[in-house]
Order: structure tokens, then C-alpha cells, then sequence
């Protein structure tokens, strides 16, 4: 507890400082006493942090952060397609889809990602029946987010976390 404490810190402080852009006397105090009164002030939600990440989870989640710069990408020219030379022709709709994600760490990263990508944007969870209600720019945008491989790299995430 008092290692995350001290990291959250070392954090706040040295981001303080990075802003401030004056290191004095006067910034360094003032620093620390913000600094410290924002980890006190936070404490308790120490008990709630997740646990570090392990090796095979942070190269499987920063896989999963290069996959989504792909399709950000991809998005982007088919959205400029779509809007500077109308091909495919602006359709709006709306879809549902169930992916299988338990989690809800899972499923707010998914609806984040949906999100993130230009073309489309997460409008529901269900929390009951896990479904995503989404709505996106084109026909063939939303038939392209069935397939994601993003989804079933979360579904790994989430046996391992």
C-alpha cells in the first residue's frame, strides 16, 4: 500500500513540476503539499486498484492498442471516402451486437475502442445482456466491427486478468 502510495507520489510530483515549468523553492513546496494531499486525499481507493499487470497481459494489451491504431487508421480513410467521394454513400445506422465479454473493465474498453474509431460510437451497454447497441456511419463500417480481432484479443485479456 504505502509503495503504491509513494509511486502516486512520485507521479503527481514530478508531473507538478513538468507543468509548473519553474523549478524554485517555491513550486517544489507547493508541489509536494499538493502532491501529498492528493495521495491522502485518495487513499482509500487504494484498496480498489487492480493488481500490476503481468508480462504476457501488457504485451497482450499493448497488441491490442496496436490493433486499434490499425483500425483508427483504417477508419479514418474509409470515413474520408465516405464523406469526400461518397463511396459507400452516407447510411447512418444503428446495430446491436454480443461479443462475449464478462468484464466490465472488457466491456468499457471495447465501447472506448468503438468509440475512439472514426465512423462509429458506442450509444449502450446492457448490463444485463451484455449487448452493445452502436451506431455507425455506413452499412459496411458496422458489418466490419462483427469482425473485429479486438475482441477477441480482450477475451484473452480477460482469462488471464
Amino acid at each position: 500500500m504505502y509503495k503504491r502510495s509513494f509511486i502516486l507520489f512520485a507521479f503527481l510530483f514530478t508531473f507538478w513540476i513538468a507543468v509548473s515549468e519553474a523549478v524554485d523553492f517555491q513550486h517544489i513546496i507547493v508541489g509536494i503539499v499538493l502532491s501529498l494531499f492528493t495521495v491522502w486525499f485518495w487513499h482509500d481507493l487504494g484498496l480498489r486498484l487492480p493488481s500490476l499487470l503481468s508480462l504476457r497481459e501488457l504485451l497482450l494489451l499493448g497488441r491490442c492498442m496496436l490493433m486499434l491504431v490499425g483500425y483508427v487508421i483504417q477508419s479514418n480513410i474509409d470515413v474520408a471516402k465516405t464523406l469526400l467521394f461518397s463511396n459507400p454513400p452516407v447510411s447512418p445506422i444503428f446495430f446491436e451486437i454480443e461479443t462475449g465479454i464478462k468484464s466490465n473493465w472488457g466491456k468499457v474498453f471495447l465501447a472506448t475502442c468503438i468509440t475512439i474509431t472514426p465512423g462509429t460510437i458506442t450509444v449502450d451497454i446492457d448490463p444485463e445482456t451484455n449487448i452493445f447497441t452502436i451506431h455507425a456511419l455506413t452499412r459496411e463500417t458496422g458489418e466490419a466491427l462483427f469482425y473485429w480481432r479486438i475482441i477477441d484479443e480482450i477475451k484473452n485479456l480477460e482469462k488471464l486478468v
